[in-house]
């Protein structure tokens, strides 16, 4: 089989998992920064030294620097954590230095407004709020204590109360906004599932449907194609259906529905998919299994079924299935599987109903089978 065949019978990727994707957009976003950043350390540090200033634009460079070689790492390492801590320190104590030094004219606090939004966006709303919390501190220090060995200018008291009561603001609103996108997004998300799941779920016996069972045999096809994992499907009805909707209602109609789906899930393995086919009909899958194998399941559960006591409003109801039976091994596509099936089901009707094509060879004990190896 040559490449282009193969990638044609690969099954369309799915979407990105939300925080995933969520995760890969912010390590972008951050990148885009991180260049903005060194743009703008560099033009002000340039500045700074043509004003004679030139402790301070040295500095800059510095942190420019700093920024440069996190994106290094990043690209070598390849770990979006290591990159976002990192950036964050590094922006941290630039706003930091920015404060105990006043920058240029004192208008270094300024630049710290740009922070809060940044931390929370970043890092989420609980370890925003620690790190927004110890810089607020950390800047208080500075404010009150303008003596230490690092802060090297000194700020007005009126000044001092207002940046750290609009500050506060600042990080109050960027929690507030933060805590709604969250909450818009993750609602978002949630009705996105709740409606992926109502697509692909039978709404009566909560099976998957026939779309849902398309797309896991379509999956299942590719890696029969790929790797050579053989499985086998049993299509499944249920005898003289319309009778019991006649004899007993639809509602009893649908009761036994019901109660057919949860029995061929006690039955059937966790690996194994079982979908609600259309009307009385249901459809397994079940990978890594061999038409034998599959035989020896279906043939359990048909035992299983007649067995069973069906009621409604009690009402005992009979039921019996009558099933065909297939392994891909024996096609080339997954229509051929399925029309055979369907073509094997349609002869155990004709030969009687209660039974399985091909035929099983009769036990005394179907449940001596092991489920295990089915």
């Amino acid at each position: 089989m040559n490449s282009t065949s193969e990638k044609s019978e690969q099954p369309a990727l799915q979407a990105l998992d939300p925080q995933k994707e969520e995760e890969h957009w912010i390590l972008q976003v951050l990148q885009w920064l991180t260049y903005a950043g060194v743009f703008v350390l560099i033009a002000i540090g340039i500045k700074s030294i043509l004003s004679e200033h030139l402790r301070h634009g040295y500095i800059l460079f510095v942190f420019a620097l700093l920024m440069m070689l996190n994106l290094v790492i990043l690209h070598r390492t390849g770990s979006g954590n290591t990159f976002l801590r990192i950036f964050i320190g590094i922006v941290a104590a630039l706003f930091i230095y920015l404060v105990a030094t006043g920058g240029e004219s004192n208008t270094g606090p300024l630049w710290f407004y740009v922070f809060p939004p940044l931390i929370f966006y970043m890092l989420g709303l609980r370890q925003g709020l620690v790190v927004m919390t110890s810089c607020l501190l950390v800047i208080a220090v500075i404010f009150k204590f303008p003596e230490l060995p690092f802060v090297i200018t000194e700020y007005n008291p009126d000044f001092q109360l207002r940046f750290l009561t609009s500050m506060t603001f600042v990080t109050v609103f960027s929690y507030i906004l933060d805590f709604s996108r969250r909450r818009a997004r993750n609602d978002l998300i949630d009705l996105a599932e709740r409606y992926d799941l109502a697509s692909r779920t039978d709404e009566l016996t909560r099976l998957s449907n026939r779309r849902d069972m398309r797309n896991r045999l379509d999956t299942e096809y590719y890696r029969f194609k790929r790797h050579g994992h053989h499985f086998s499907v049993v299509l499944m009805d249920i005898d003289h259906f319309k009778r019991i909707n006649d004899g007993y209602g639809h509602d009893a109609g649908d009761e036994v529905l019901k109660d057919f789906a949860k029995l061929l899930k006690e039955h059937s393995r966790h690996l194994d998919v079982i979908s609600r086919w259309g009307g009385e009909e249901f459809l397994i899958l079940l990978p890594e299994t061999s038409l034998v194998q599959a035989l020896a399941l279906a043939e359990r559960l048909r035992f299983a079924v007649e067995s069973a006591e069906f009621s409604y409003q009690s009402m005992l109801i009979p039921v019996t299935m009558s099933a065909g039976v297939c392994s891909i091994s024996q096609f080339e596509s997954i229509e051929g599987l399925l029309r055979q099936t369907d073509i094997n089901l349609y002869e155990a009707k004709m030969k009687g109903r209660n039974r399985i094509v091909p035929m099983v060879k009769s036990t005394s004990r179907p449940e001596e089978h092991d489920s295990e190896s089915v």
